[in-house]
């Protein structure tokens, strides 16, 4: 892949050119408690290969303080989280995104993939990171933040506000949302084998 041709798209705000194959794979398995959807690589991430890569996205500090994980983990190791019962996604995987307005809207075929995978792989938690993603994956907006009464599949879902540096005006309340995300989690580990 050509990183110069991004790297310009990235400066003109350009970035839906999609490469032949995903940026960034996904890291999901059988039996996990919680699978977090994203909307699509940054930059860095399409980069280095790795989920909520750079300095400015609080994804991995939110998962540690939350009580998910017993210490930070590298953005480099996020093949790690499967074994905390944790898988990753997005939406796009295969386009860049610098801020997900600028992001194509998903086709219907599109909706239906991650839905069919988010059912095939069946978490207790399905986690949107963010309104813009769970509005991609529904086609419409989440009617509140937090644990939503409809489930996909047999899966809750939750909402929380983005990990992205440009949500970093939501300071405590995002990570309250996190807090009570891993709530749902452990209540459903103690309730189910």
């Amino acid at each position: 892949m050509d990183w110069n041709i991004f790297c310009k798209a990235k400066s003109a705000g350009v970035l839906n050119e999609r490469p032949p194959e995903p940026l960034i794979p996904d890291i999901l398995a059988p039996g996990l408690d919680l699978i977090v959807v994203g909307a699509a690589p940054s930059l860095h991430a399409a980069r280095t290969g790795h989920y909520y890569a750079g300095p400015r996205n609080r994804f991995w500090s939110l998962l540690h303080l939350s009580g998910f994980t017993p210490c930070q983990l590298h953005e480099t190791e996020d093949h790690l989280v499967l074994g905390y019962g944790i898988g990753l996604t997005a939406v796009f995987k295969t386009i860049i995104s610098t801020s997900n307005d600028l992001l194509p809207q998903p086709s219907a075929e599109d909706r239906h993939s991650i839905a069919g995978k988010l059912k095939l792989y069946a978490p207790r938690v399905v986690c949107y990171n963010g309104r813009d993603v769970y509005r991609m994956c529904h086609g419409e907006d989440p009617p509140r933040w937090g644990l939503l009464r409809e489930t996909i599949g047999t899966s809750l879902q939750f909402v929380v506000h983005s990990s992205s540096g440009r949500a970093d005006r939501w300071g405590a309340d995002r990570l309250f949302l996190w807090r009570e995300l891993k709530g749902v989690v452990d209540g459903l580990r103690q309730t189910s084998p």
